[in-house]
C-alpha cells in the first residue's frame, strides 16, 4: 500500500489490538505485551515487545500476526523486538481486561462494596398458656 499520509502510534495499537495470544485468547495489546511503537517517517515500524514466558511455544506466530496486521495498514517495514526485561506479569493488563478474567490486587477488590447481611430476626417470643407451658 504506497501513501504519503503519516502512520500514526494510535493506528498502530489499534491494528495490534487484532493480534491475539493464542494460549490466553485476549489481544496483545490489554495484556500488556507491547511495550512500545515507534513509527518513522517512511512509515516503518518498531515493535519492542515480550511474551508471556520465555519459552511460549507460539511466539512466533504471534511475531508473524505482529507484522501482518501492520504491513495490512501500510507499514513499509515492521521489525518486531522481543525484549525480557522487565518480565511480563498479569500486572501489566488493562483494568478492564483483569476485571474480565477475574484477577485483581486486594486493593481493587476493597473497592467493590462488601456484600451486606442483615442480622437474623430475633426468636420468636415464648408462648404463654396451654401449649407455652407444653413446649418449653
Amino acid at each position: 500500500m504506497e501513501t504519503t499520509t503519516p502512520l500514526t502510534v494510535e493506528q498502530c495499537r489499534a491494528a495490534l489490538k487484532k493480534v491475539i495470544d493464542p494460549e490466553i485468547y485476549q489481544n496483545i495489546v490489554d495484556l500488556g505485551l507491547v511495550y512500545g511503537i515507534n513509527v518513522g517517517d517512511d512509515r516503518s515500524v518498531i515493535v519492542t515487545m515480550t511474551l508471556t514466558t520465555p519459552h511460549c511455544p507460539l511466539g512466533p506466530q504471534i511475531i508473524e500476526n505482529v507484522q501482518r496486521e501492520l504491513n495490512a495498514i501500510g507499514a513499509s517495514s515492521v521489525d518486531v523486538n522481543i525484549v525480557w526485561t522487565p518480565p511480563w506479569t498479569p500486572d501489566a493488563m488493562t483494568p478492564e481486561l483483569k476485571k474480565l478474567l477475574g484477577i485483581g490486587t486486594e486493593e481493587e477488590e476493597e473497592e467493590e462494596p462488601a456484600l451486606v447481611v442483615e442480622p437474623p430476626p430475633p426468636p420468636a417470643k415464648k408462648k404463654r398458656g396451654l401449649f407455652g407451658w407444653l413446649f418449653r
